[in-house]
């Protein structure tokens, strides 16, 4: 198949979510097909795309007062408006220099190119229900930007009510992510594809003996669901596992931690900026506590710890969509005593931690692969050109 992938990032570190789901995906799909990906290559984005995949960039339009103004005026997100334009202008001028079989878009924002897409059978992946992330956004807000958020919360909510529809199908990572989305408009056909992860790439290494009494926590630190997350850690979760264990340590490693973050920084917590490589911590931790208590989709972070043998603690919100089971592959506590109460539990007990450590990485390798992932996709990019 000829596959045109229309993405709001492009596939190249640095790595959040979104642009890993897609390096991974489209790495797998150029084993078998013709790939090529128009993307916004963003701020500090470098290096090459997959092997076999064509990256053709647009520079990504910086936000302006007028396009505020505009989407206000309209009762629109922003990001949407600026971006979807200029993307619609490259892919009706690729589009006339060859042809394609299938297109897949990603992220919801880029919806609005649906109009250059006419007569090509098309899919669009949010990944996550949109409308459920802007919430963390507003709360971590102030002032002036708290009245923006708001507004735009609103804007997102009556996007995702249409902005949809055109496509033949709609791709969601969680059946909670699917449910919201449908919520918001009853005629859209969902579609769950889990994402995988490299448990290659991140792969328990025996020489490296596990820090006991480490609590880690990743991510692109500057997020407000994961900055919210990292404040919980340091404030309400590690003071009750101190009472039970002493000498506990929290580490907070990601990029861009904000200032907020940075601040939690003292005795017994460690914030580890912009590390080039995640998997030493991941490996020395003894404990991965993902206390996530806003955002949607699958996290990524548990997938790689779990990948890596490293037992965890998270929040039912922080374990949707890893069919995982409380005290099998992992711990599922929600937030606040329960959680901390669970991770002091995880510390003291080395045989329960071996244990997890193994079951979660076995249900990783069995469930969550990108070349399943891959063909499920392809599956579906099959069934979508058959409805032509």
């Amino acid at each position: 198949m000829r596959i045109l992938v229309c993405a709001s990032e492009a596939p190249l570190p640095p790595l959040n979510g979104m642009r890993l789901q897609l390096r991974a995906l489209c790495e797998q799909l150029a084993q078998r097909h013709d790939v090529c990906v128009l993307a916004y290559r963003r701020p500090g984005q470098e290096g090459e795309p997959p092997p076999g995949v064509e990256l053709l960039e647009l520079a990504g339009p910086p936000p302006s007062a007028l396009d505020r103004i505009v989407a206000v005026a309209r009762r629109e997100p922003v990001d949407p408006r600026r971006l979807a334009g200029p993307m619609r202008s490259s892919i009706a001028r690729l589009r006339a220099e060859r042809g394609f079989d299938v297109a897949h878009v990603m992220l919801g924002e880029l919806a609005g190119v649906a109009p250059a897409l006419a007569g090509l059978p098309a899919l669009i992946a949010p990944l996550d229900a949109w409308a459920l992330n802007v919430p963390a956004e507003v709360t971590s807000a102030r002032g002036a930007r708290r009245v923006w958020r708001e507004l735009q919360l609103r804007a997102v909510e009556r996007y995702v009510g249409f902005a949809y529809r055109p496509y033949r199908r709609v791709v969601l990572v969680t059946s909670e992510d699917a449910d919201a989305s449908r919520r918001a408009d009853p005629t859209l056909r969902t579609v769950v594809i889990p994402n995988g992860v490299d448990a290659e790439h991140f792969r328990p290494d025996a020489s490296v003996q596990r820090d006991e009494r480490s609590l880690l926590f990743t991510g692109v630190l500057d997020t407000p669901a994961n900055e919210q997350a990292a404040q919980a850690l340091a404030q309400r979760v590690l003071p009750r596992v101190r009472a039970a264990v002493p000498d506990a340590r929290l580490v907070l490693a990601g990029r861009s931690p904000s200032a907020a973050v940075t601040a939690l920084g003292g005795p017994g917590i460690e914030i580890v900026a912009d590390a080039p490589d995640l998997r030493p911590l991941l490996r020395r931790a003894a404990v991965f506590a993902c206390a996530m208590e806003s955002g949607t989709g699958i996290k990524n972070k548990l997938l790689e710890a779990m990948a890596c043998g490293t037992p965890a603690v998270a929040t039912p919100l922080a374990a949707q969509g890893l069919d995982a089971r409380d005290g099998e592959q992992l711990l599922i506590a929600p937030a606040g005593d329960r959680f901390a109460d669970a991770v002091a539990r995880l510390l003291g007990d080395a045989a329960l931690r071996a244990r997890l450590g193994a079951a979660g990485r076995q249900h990783v390798l069995v469930h969550r692969s990108w070349s399943a992932v891959a063909d499920a996709y392809e599956a579906l990019y099959s069934e979508i050109r058959r409805e032509v």
